[in-house]
């Protein structure tokens, strides 16, 4: 770019353009082995998103072939979101002490071999284990919690812009990946989807394995040295700490569980094409990422009880705009968009929360424990969908039960006391004196 001369005593009138894309290229410059690193996390989520999200795409097709009833896949996914619960503490355990590139690249690998087994599985046994167990312990390594460490410790700048770009993944699976499998199930069937999405994690496998190193063991340190059990005591007995948990688990129940895992078979249920479910699903991906920022502005200028109810009562809304869904394409996007606009929303503000209420000392394990209980949920709306489908043939229990579920969340949010009552703004600073500098 030039630079223009001007006189010297004359105000400078250049216009600023895009001051965030300066800051962009210089992070970049100043470390680009780390943007490499975030490419990575990127493709990673991505890649391990579209896989469990693909559960939902493959029902209607298991069904036919090999005759895997909907409600067995559902109780697949569940176990999926089970072991993911159970799996992402140690993983991210496994990652303070010995770094994410062992971590990625067993989780990656695990993902992909679970795919290319369910591809060649016939017997009800072989989808729970091969998807069940190996996609579920996978995915639990393959998670958020990976992308913060990896982040933290390749970056010592520009960490936010860094882990928004890498936690976009997640919604790239939904918004890229998941359409271009709608497309490949279609046209080659799911075993042979299936096998080439596996083959494709498992070079990510190796990708991440050369990428991720320089590692030094132990180099996240401690958290003020307090031990494990006295922060546990102090979570357990903290009613902020309860409020959060309970109210990120009916998260997990209506997202990751109910409409992650039931979107695309309720699309198939009310007539429209796989393809069709599929881009809506994609469309819901796509507003993720959106939606996940401006919540994170947000959470820094509203009352953050109030907003996370309001996101909860908008969700009961939308979910009984989907009962009116059938024969409407235009309405399906319309909630996929809406819908997926607040998906993750919830997530920056409850981060927000945890910091100033519990404590930036115990905020990993708080956002560890909350997320278990957030995969806990999902595992239960993954496999109540299932069971009320077998019992009435239809969904509308389903969006009845979720509707109940998020206002009853919303109700909950309010009872979290606000920290910073009326957010008054810091009033200005006076005038330096005439005569002072500096």
């Amino acid at each position: 770019a030039c630079r223009l001369d001007r006189r010297a005593g004359e105000p400078d009138t250049r216009p600023r353009h895009l001051p965030g894309a300066s800051v962009i290229v210089r992070t970049i410059r100043a470390n680009p082995y780390g943007w490499l690193v975030v490419a990575v996390c990127f493709a990673a989520l991505m890649a391990a998103y579209a896989a469990r999200s693909s559960l939902g795409l493959m029902m209607p097709f298991w069904e036919a072939d090999p005759g895997w009833p909907r409600d067995l896949a559902s109780n697949a996914g569940a176990l999926t979101l089970v072991l993911m619960a159970a799996a992402s503490p140690c993983a991210g355990n496994l990652i303070d002490r010995f770094g994410p590139r062992a971590v990625c690249a067993a989780g990656l690998a695990a993902i992909g071999v679970g795919l290319i087994l369910t591809a060649g599985a016939a017997a009800r046994w072989e989808l729970f284990a091969f998807y069940g167990v190996l996609v579920g312990l996978g995915s639990g390594a393959i998670a958020m919690p990976m992308v913060a460490a990896a982040v933290a410790r390749y970056f010592a700048t520009g960490q936010g812009l860094a882990a928004g770009i890498g936690f976009s993944g997640a919604t790239g699976g939904q918004l890229l990946a998941l359409p271009v499998l709608g497309f490949l199930v279609a046209a080659l069937g799911w075993r042979s989807t299936h096998t080439a999405l596996g083959l494709v994690l498992l070079m990510l496998a190796a990708v991440s394995w050369l990428v991720l190193r320089g590692w030094t063991p132990g180099a996240g340190g401690g958290r003020g040295g307090e031990s494990l059990p006295d922060r546990l005591a102090f979570l357990f007995g903290n009613r902020v700490f309860w409020l959060l948990f309970v109210g990120f688990t009916i998260c997990g129940f209506t997202t990751a569980g109910v409409i992650e895992v039931h979107l695309i078979p309720y699309a198939a249920f009310c007539g429209f094409a796989p393809i069709e479910g599929a881009t809506a699903y994609g469309v819901h991906g796509g507003f993720n990422m959106a939606g996940v920022i401006l919540a994170g502005w947000l959470a820094d200028r509203l009352h953050r009880p109030y907003l996370l109810a309001g996101i909860f009562f908008v969700r009961a809304f939308l979910f009984a705009l989907l009962i009116y869904v059938a024969g409407s394409l235009p309405l399906l996007f319309l909630f996929a968009a809406l819908y997926g606009f607040l998906n993750f929303a919830t997530l920056p503000v409850i981060a927000n929360v945890v910091a100033s209420r519990l404590g930036t000392g115990v905020i990993g394990l708080a956002m560890g424990l909350i997320f278990a209980g957030h995969w806990l949920g999902a595992a239960g709306g993954a496999f109540l969908g299932g069971r009320l489908y077998r019992l009435f043939a239809r969904y509308d229990e389903l969006w009845l039960v979720s509707i109940a579920a998020v206002i009853a969340a919303g109700f909950l949010m309010l009872l979290i006391p606000e920290d910073r009552p009326g957010l008054r703004r810091r009033p200005l600073a006076p005038p330096a004196r005439a005569g002072l500098t500096g």
